[in-house]
């Protein structure tokens, strides 16, 4: 067939192959002789005298990550953070009338003593305290207060000071060494100031000290407290940071120790009202429902009765009417019933109308919340209820309240201004 390979038809000489064959077993012999001389010599002092061709090295793989070492048993553990634990002063009340003053750099626990009367001056503490500071017994403030002529509210602050402190230097509350320098004005904290973070008694000394300086300069600060408040003071620490449990222990307290009746800041929480009006504002930590209300909301009465039960569990709380009002989810350190979302565990939920009566039976035009995170600051009930908890750790979506005469509108950590909506 055209294309294939055609089949000889004869065979080579016998002799020529032999002779072929033997030549090629002598080339093989000599190769082999060869190569193993080469491999004899191989790692040996004397070097190969066979030439061969290098044999081409691998490709270099990718450099992987490096695998951090083991860290050998033998080593000592890591000290926990409680070693070099920093915690702002206590002042704790002497039955004598004195203050011992406790904290701790370090991890090691500082003191002074202070007499009766004596003027606190910590300078190490100044920033928080003050040069000196003069204790007053605090009093129950009132419940209603006339418009201001500006007036910002946050709320849940959650023990995130180095924030607060910038968002209140920044839009002029206080000046760049934190002290008061908002003249008239009014600044309103709605609960939650405590519990989560990790820098709770700056905080609480913050509010403290910047209550002092405001009525002396012929301002206010209102701390409404909420339900956190409440329940460190009564021993419920579920959401306390843990910092504060190695603090309690190093200072010979327990946890709620920390802010008990005993000390200044304790006491002064224990002061404080949990519904307070200012204008047409009024602060509420978690909300008022309709049975709280009923047909006049009882400011005073309200607050007294929270202010009673302070410090104390709930489980040893007899009177029912109290421990609801303190404890329950209708009560206004916890209601959640104007949020739909969690109108099944607090509803139901009130309408427009049953809102409108709210605000009536109050004497307010607004109701301000903290209490259930919203994703941002905006008006609901037609423009009654306005909820302001927006996450202070992620500080600049915070928005504050600000209220000027007629105007109000929202302030971030920056200053800048927005439309409230």
């Amino acid at each position: 067939m055209t294309g294939d390979v055609p089949v000889p038809t004869s065979c080579p000489n016998p002799l020529h192959l032999d002779t072929m064959s033997t030549l090629l077993r002598s080339v093989a012999l000599a190769l082999s002789t060869l190569l193993i001389l080469g491999m004899v010599s191989c790692g040996s002092n004397v070097p190969s005298t066979i030439k061969t061709a290098p044999i081409p090295a691998p490709a270099p793989k990718q450099d992987p990550k490096p695998v951090p070492k083991p860290v050998p048993t033998s080593e000592p553990t890591p000290k926990p953070k409680a070693a070099l634990l920093q915690e702002a002063p206590h002042l704790f009340l002497k039955p004598d009338g004195g203050v011992h003053a406790r904290w701790i750099t370090d991890g090691t626990m500082q003191g002074r003593q202070f007499a009766k009367g004596e003027a606190i001056v910590l300078k190490e503490w100044a920033h928080l305290l003050g040069d000196s500071l003069q204790l007053e017994v605090p009093t129950p403030p009132k419940c209603k207060w006339d418009a201001p002529t500006k007036m910002l509210a946050l709320s849940d602050v959650e023990g995130e000071y180095d924030s607060l402190l910038k968002f209140l230097t920044n839009n002029h509350v206080v000046d760049d060494k934190g002290h008061w320098a908002y003249g008239n004005g009014h600044l309103v904290g709605v609960g939650d100031m405590v519990d989560r973070g990790d820098q709770v008694t700056e905080v609480l000394w913050l509010f403290y000290r910047l209550s002092l300086e405001a009525k002396a300069a012929g301002g206010h600060v209102h701390f409404v407290l909420g339900n956190h408040e409440a329940m460190m003071m009564g021993g419920d620490v579920r959401y306390t940071n843990q910092k504060y449990f190695h603090a309690a222990t190093m200072l010979g307290v327990t946890c709620e120790g920390l802010i008990g009746a005993d000390t200044v800041i304790g006491r002064w929480l224990r002061s404080c009202n949990c519904i307070e009006r200012v204008g047409d504002y009024l602060f509420v930590h978690a909300g008022l429902s309709p049975p709280v209300v009923g047909d006049a909301l009882d400011y005073d009465g309200i607050n007294a009765k929270v202010r009673s039960v302070l410090g104390m569990r709930p489980d040893t709380l007899t009177d029912v009417a109290t421990l609801q009002l303190s404890w329950g989810r209708a009560g206004p350190l916890w209601y959640r019933g104007y949020f739909q979302r969690h109108a099944t565990n607090f509803g139901p939920t009130p309408t427009i109308a049953e809102f409108e009566a709210i605000l009536k039976a109050c004497e307010a035009r607004h109701i301000v919340v903290g209490h259930t995170k919203v994703a941002r600051v905006a008006t609901m009930y037609e423009g009654g209820l306005i909820p302001i908890d927006v996450p202070w750790t992620d500080p600049i979506n915070v928005r504050g309240l600000l209220v000027r005469g007629d105007k109000v509108g929202l302030v971030n950590i920056d200053a800048a201004s927005f439309e409230l909506q």
